[in-house]
């Protein structure tokens, strides 16, 4: 079975993180587009379907697959669209910006009978997958603190949707989503969270920075995001009571998809040398080889949900708990304090 293959919006996401795989994966197939700019779409996908809008695509075909990759306040009701209209749907995170607005959605596809994921490829990426395997292997004892960080150097505003003013906009509903669900992923649910949520660029009309810290019973976690880390960046800390693992700089994946590498070149997914983490005990410092990320399993797994074979990647319902964390978060930085979790 191929899956009929419909993408919403064309910009960065689509292009890098979902049109790579639909078009070298056997098992997908792209028979439209939803763009204002036809030109871009056929210099990416020659001869493929450009329509304006999502009702005038569902009116001239059917789909199995619904990729949504436009702006985060879109995504609730072009999700909705989307499953009244029988198809399953992949959307990019955040799932919605309004926790209730997300368990409707979760209703509505098992209501539907369809597939609802959400892209948290992140839970692919090599270094985390290698945070997975240290502590299932107890590699650092009882973890104490967890540090989880997306850091860049730019100290400038960008002129894009993203940054400006807006629901859903900033830097916290842009990684927050992903740093968020990983812990979910570790530990579940923390008992207490405290966030500040910042703007601090010149000129800047949405948040730019976040720390957050995350409360569970025996340790805490630190996730963090800022514009002005010039040089290495901590990715992952994991601190236990038999030692210390680091890691530094973001899984290559990403860049690869920009760079135009296939994901069946050698090269994909391999981190680096001079990236690799280390584990640090009292009497040894060894590197620890990054294992090899995933991004291709998401699709791969999708795909065989789609048809009845495996549970979806990232069912959407494994995701409400990251958008209510997020307004936990957000509640904490507005009123300054430290909110627990129900």
């Amino acid at each position: 079975m191929t899956i009929s293959t419909l993408v919403v919006g064309f910009g960065y996401a689509a292009k890098t993180f979902h049109v790579p795989f639909l078009t070298e994966l056997a098992d997908f197939e792209i028979n439209g587009v939803v763009s204002s700019d036809p030109a871009k779409v056929n210099s990416e996908l020659p001869g493929c379907v450009v329509y304006s809008s999502l009702e005038q695509a569902f009116s001239s075909a059917s789909f199995d697959l619904v990729v949504i990759t436009t702006p985060n306040h879109l995504h609730a009701p072009q999700v909705t669209a989307a499953l009244q209209a029988g198809c399953h749907v992949l959307v990019e995170k955040p799932f919605t910006l309004d926790s209730k607005e997300g368990e409707e959605l979760v209703a509505l596809a098992k209501q539907a009978g369809k597939h609802l994921c959400v892209f948290h490829n992140r839970r692919f990426d090599g270094d985390f997958l290698t945070i997975k395997q240290l502590i299932a292997d107890d590699s650092v004892g009882d973890i104490k603190r967890f540090e989880s960080r997306f850091d860049r150097f730019r100290p400038n505003p960008r002129q894009r949707w993203r940054e400006q003013a807006g629901p859903g906009a900033g830097i916290f509903w842009d990684l927050g989503p992903h740093l968020i669900d990983q812990c979910i992923q570790l530990w579940g649910m923390p008992r207490a969270v405290n966030a500040h949520i910042l703007t601090q660029r010149h000129g800047g009309e949405a948040n730019d920075a976040f720390e957050i810290t995350l409360f569970y019973d025996t340790h805490i976690a630190l996730l963090g995001s800022t514009p002005f880390e010039a040089g290495p960046t901590l990715r992952f800390a994991l601190h236990g009571n038999k030692g210390s693992y680091r890691k530094f700089a973001l899984d290559p994946q990403e860049d690869q998809l920009k760079a135009g590498l296939s994901f069946n070149h050698p090269r994909w997914a391999n981190t680096p040398e001079e990236e690799q983490g280390k584990l640090h005990t009292d009497t040894s410092s060894k590197i620890i080889p990054t294992l090899p990320g995933r991004y291709i399993q998401f699709y791969q797994q999708l795909a065989d949900a789609i048809q009845g074979e495996s549970p979806l990647p990232a069912d959407a319902i494994s995701v409400v708990p990251v958008i209510q964390l997020i307004e936990l978060a957000i509640e904490s930085s507005q009123n300054q304090r430290t909110v627990l979790v129900s």
